[in-house]
């Protein structure tokens, strides 16, 4: 009778070998990360760049945004809506993220006047709004444009961060801050859905055909050398719909 002998699929010596050939020495798994974290590596800038390309996506849609429900709620209401913009410098002492932002508030008159106060902490004037802010993004001037981008607009359109700011703006300190900020760039909008550059001035200004507010990534005021961080914003003065434009 002969004697009987294990399987080799079930002898100790062959579960060793399973054993060694299935599992990842300490080695293995070192070399392993290395290479992933390598990959991660180059990854990185594009992943980087990506998310300031969307910084500027961002601002075209909180700008659109603002303007378009300023301009329906004026209509909607019968009352006139103010949409005011502020450059916001990274140096600012107040500003926590380290970065320029721009910021996005509404008003409008309590007594359903259509000027602003010669009193710019009168209390007829009230936030229409929460704040928005857009990191990283500011408004520039078109000389700071791709001329391609300039080329797509009316020879009417006017500049509105190029305008003279207002010398009497609409302040606000918001929520936690120690100091008023002063929207001085702000656009009118009117029952009839016109948006007027506000000027400041004891009558009612005339619409202009177009205004146009040009958008850029910026560190400290000065916009990204690169014209797929910059943008523009198209407003029909007498519609007050918005267009916008990319490079």
């Amino acid at each position: 009778m002969r004697a009987s002998h294990p399987s080799p699929e079930n002898s100790p010596a062959s579960g060793q070998r399973r054993f060694s050939t299935e599992a990842f020495t300490l080695v293995e798994l070192v070399i392993v990360l290395g290479i992933v974290l390598l990959m991660l590596g180059f990854a990185a800038p594009s992943v980087v760049g990506i998310l300031k390309g969307k910084r500027v996506e961002q601002a075209l849609a909180a700008v659109s945004d603002v303007l378009e429900r300023s301009r329906m709620e004026a209509m909607s209401q019968n009352s006139y809506i103010w949409a005011g913009l502020c450059n916001i410098s990274k140096e600012d002492a107040e500003n926590r993220s380290g970065q320029d932002e721009l910021w996005l508030l509404t008003f409008r008159n309590k007594n359903g006047d259509n000027r602003i106060p010669s009193d710019s902490l009168s209390m007829n004037m009230l936030p229409n709004s929460a704040l928005r802010r857009v990191e990283g993004v500011n408004l520039i001037t078109r000389d700071k444009l791709p001329d391609r981008v300039v080329a797509l607009f009316p020879a009417t359109a006017k500049d509105f961060i190029g305008e003279p700011p207002l010398k009497t703006g609409l302040k606000w300190a918001g929520s936690g801050s120690s100091k008023a900020r002063d929207f001085t760039r702000i656009i009118l909008f009117t029952p009839r859905g016109e948006a007027i550059l506000e000027t400041g001035s004891a009558d009612l200004p005339i619409p202009d055909p177009y205004l146009w507010l040009g958008l850029s990534r910026t560190n400290n005021g000065e916009p990204a050398p690169s014209e797929k961080d910059m943008a523009a914003v198209l407003v029909s003065g007498f519609s007050g719909r918005v267009t916008l434009v990319r490079p």
